[in-house]
């Protein structure tokens, strides 16, 4: 059974709007950013697991949430994400990015004013590297498609996250992320989507100085295996865990288990 903390929504202001973050516990910190159906409350579970040992931010990603929007570039976000972090005096932080997120979070794992001391890489990929501009992939523009005809918020969203997980998720886990995904909106697809698919952190997993670690789901659909093995050979020093039964939501599918990997990381990380 999920046992679930989702602590309250606070805001800081960024340029002409704001970016939420939801945030708990102290000591070291452990920065969250969630995929393209989620926002900061996707990690419920880690809050109520891991707040007793760490201090635990989550945010939601422009265009996600309740946070505004700022552009549809991995340097908007990233920026946006530093913005945060600056604001919160984070320093030697580890991140944790969820698909659409962990392009985000490399990004800053890369970059020399953030302070990071590792990665964890859940269910991602290097991104797609198209050329700016171009019109967005099937991959997105049948998202939007499917979202603009949905019959409901709640029917659409229980139809994307039986794709996303595996046929044997509890319904409790379905019913979870479904509920979160109902936040979603037309901007967070066509924004989220634009940013993955101009991205291609290929070369910046290449030289990545961060310990890093690779969480990735045995049946997931989302994130082809291909993509899985690009990813891991674009970092091979990396440490690679699959757990067998989950789908694209491992956080959520097998909560504990995920929870576990996170806590011994960071313990490895910072003793």
């Amino acid at each position: 059974m999920l046992k679930l903390t989702t602590p309250t929504l606070k805001h800081i202001s960024y340029k002409n709007g704001k970016i939420a973050y939801r945030e708990m516990g102290e000591g070291p910190v452990l920065f969250l950013l969630h995929g393209m159906n989620g926002n900061s409350q996707s990690w419920a579970n880690l809050f109520y697991s891991l707040s007793s040992f760490y201090r635990i931010i989550a945010w939601d990603a422009p265009s996600f949430g309740a946070s505004d929007m700022f552009g549809d570039s991995i340097d908007e976000y990233k920026n946006a994400a530093k913005a945060l972090l600056k604001s919160l005096n984070v320093n030697n932080v580890i991140l944790i990015g969820h698909s659409m997120g962990g392009l985000v979070a490399t990004q800053l794992a890369d970059d020399n004013e953030i302070s990071s001391d590792g990665l964890i890489l859940s269910s991602t990929h290097l991104g797609f590297g198209l050329k700016k501009g171009q019109e967005l992939i099937e991959r997105y523009s049948n998202r939007i498609k499917a979202f603009e005809a949905r019959t409901s918020e709640l029917d659409y969203a229980i139809n994307r996250t039986r794709r996303n997980t595996s046929k044997d998720t509890p319904e409790e886990v379905i019913q979870f992320l479904a509920n979160i995904a109902t936040d979603l909106r037309v901007e967070s697809i066509r924004d989220g989507g634009r940013m993955s698919q101009e991205t291609d952190n290929t070369n910046i997993c290449n030289n990545l100085n961060v310990p890093v670690l690779i969480l990735s789901g045995g049946k997931d659909k989302v994130i082809s295996t291909d993509m899985h093995a690009a990813l891991a050979a674009a970092i091979p020093g990396a440490k690679k865990v699959v757990f067998p039964n989950a789908g694209h939501a491992s956080f959520a599918e097998c909560a504990d288990q995920f929870n576990d990997h996170v806590k011994n990381f960071a313990k490895k990380v910072w003793g």
